[in-house]
């Protein structure tokens, strides 16, 4: 990581490049609003110390979605800075009760969210719909762009500077990389998302995972033949293991993909992800499933 943490991008918008980049837009001298709030025990430390560092307070966080990546500190800056927690409606709704929480952490419970993800639990002081719409915080004017499908309100925020935060709407190609399985809510969205991210020309682009772009078509594409990439490897998969349950499913994807972790989260965020992967696989016809003597099955 360089030895600074803030990176200017133009007129009052600026980045903090911690484990995820957090957008920064200055109101004034000693106020600002920041476009999510990164991971609770990664990331706030530095974001603390970096907000020390300009000396300024958090005016509002203006969320681009509800995952625990992103809105870790949510909560903490409601309470300790007083910011004013703006959210879309239904990311707003699933932070608001931890049984709705299950919502985006299925098949976590709401009792486990309750002992591992406590920090997320917010109420919202204002919602915002999906559509597409400019929102006011102290006269600066930021314009919202529904971008669903990572989540099911997750939306792309476009600072008076006319720069575009994409959030997870596309990420850089060391993640796409790294990553094992797409964390997406709902492909179909998703793709269709991409595709309008794909046609909006700004001067900037904020990548949540990870960096600042001044082009993002290219990268576009890469997300998303990526993803089409992903989902004809399982559909192989499966071809070659012929029915299976979802949990023999996981089981397969588990191994293949070459996973390890013990860890709670982790596992729920995977089975998630394999769940979505299949609804999409039989949505776009690669995949079927029955359901027979009382257990679903999917076969390619």
């Amino acid at each position: 990581m360089k030895n600074s943490v803030w990176t200017h991008i133009l007129g009052n918008t600026w980045c903090l490049e911690l484990h995820v980049t957090i957008p920064v837009f200055f109101l004034n001298s000693r106020e600002v609003v920041l476009l999510d709030t990164g991971y609770a025990d990664l990331d706030r430390p530095a974001l603390l110390a970096a907000l020390q560092e300009k000396n300024v307070t958090v005016r509002a966080v203006l969320g681009s979605h509800s995952h625990n990546d992103h809105n870790g500190s949510h909560a903490y800056f409601q309470k300790h800075h007083g910011a004013e927690i703006i959210l879309q409606e239904t990311e707003a709704a699933i932070v608001s009760d931890f049984p709705l929480m299950t919502a985006a952490y299925a098949p976590a419970t709401a009792e486990e969210l309750r002992r591992e993800l406590p920090h997320l639990l917010l109420h919202a002081d204002r919602t915002f719909s999906a559509e597409p719409q400019t929102l006011e915080i102290e006269g600066a004017a930021f314009r919202l762009i529904p971008l669903p499908g990572h989540t099911p309100g997750h939306t792309g925020i476009v600072t008076p500077d006319d720069v575009l935060y994409v959030g997870d709407a596309a990420v850089d190609e060391e993640t796409l990389q790294k990553a094992k399985l797409p964390s997406t809510w709902n492909w179909m969205q998703d793709f269709q998302s991409k595709k309008t991210l794909r046609g909006l020309r700004h001067p900037a682009y904020i990548l949540a995972h990870r960096g600042v772009r001044t082009e993002i078509a290219e990268l576009v594409d890469r997300n998303i033949q990526d993803k089409l990439r992903r989902a004809d490897e399982i559909a192989d998969w499966l071809r070659e293991q012929g029915p299976m349950t979802q949990n023999g499913v996981e089981c397969l994807l588990w191994n293949k993909l070459g996973l390890h972790s013990q860890r709670f989260f982790p596992q729920v965020i995977f089975r998630r992800n394999v769940q979505c992967a299949l609804e999409y696989l039989v949505r776009s016809g690669a995949v079927r499933w029955e359901f027979r003597n009382g257990t679903q099955y999917y076969s390619a």
